[in-house]
């Protein structure tokens, strides 16, 4: 008699899944020597597995190790280390049920991120003369620069460029133009007519001065010899 062979592969898969089925563990177990051992819960490890009638042995984790999730570890997980040397701080610190956390330094961005934590960063760049600060730089994006346009100016620490100033508006001489990192740089078109006699007359009394002082001084200088 010859078998249907739609029946034969309905079959087949029917074993399949019993099989893994009977095989398989629950969610909050784990499979070790073809037993499923209850899982042992966060913060905490394995220290002797289930066996017939007695159910997994469990321990905390020790000081700078730890369990994020029920587990069969047999060994707690070290805890990362925010190394300054990789310009990273500590945002939240390590205990028995989560590892650290680590953030950029200030003034830095992370470069390797892994989820919330941080393995790498680097400084933020910092723009040039002639540049300017379109997007200050976070904790996980860099700086980011744009050029000046034509007319305006920035020294590379401004979050926008300025406009040069027109000395001729203000009634000032262009000594130098500006450039895309300097202001134009200007002068007064004339000295006050005021200033230049105000100066002039200084000069003249303090000349006065001086002739009558030493006119003085002369007429002693005979009155004195001719006694």
């Amino acid at each position: 008699m010859q078998c249907d062979p739609i029946f034969i592969i309905w079959l087949a898969l029917f074993k399949l899944t019993f099989i893994l089925l009977c095989r398989a563990c629950g969610s909050a177990e784990y499979k070790i020597n073809e037993e499923c051992c209850p899982m042992c819960s966060a913060g905490h490890r394995v220290y002797r597995h289930c066996s017939g009638d007695f159910s997994t042995t469990c321990v905390p984790c020790v000081k700078s190790t730890y369990t994020a999730v029920p587990n069969g570890l047999t060994m707690c997980l070290p805890c990362s280390f925010c190394d300054e040397g990789s310009r990273l701080r500590i945002k939240q610190k390590c205990h028995s049920a989560a590892d650290a956390i680590c953030e950029p330094l200030p003034g830095h961005y992370c470069m390797e991120p892994d989820g919330q934590n941080c393995r790498k960063a680097m400084k933020h760049s910092t723009c040039l003369p002639g540049q300017y600060i379109n997007q200050t730089g976070t904790a996980f994006t860099d700086t980011v620069c744009n050029d000046c346009a034509k007319g305006t100016y920035s020294n590379g620490s401004f979050t926008f460029c300025r406009m040069h100033t027109k000395c001729e508006s203000m009634g000032k001489v262009t000594v130098a133009l500006g450039t895309n990192s300097e202001d134009s740089e200007c002068r007064e078109r004339h000295v006050k007519i005021f200033t230049i006699i105000s100066f002039s007359l200084f000069v003249l009394l303090l000349l006065g001065l001086t002739l009558r002082i030493f006119y003085v001084k002369k007429n002693k200088q005979k009155q004195t010899n001719g006694l």
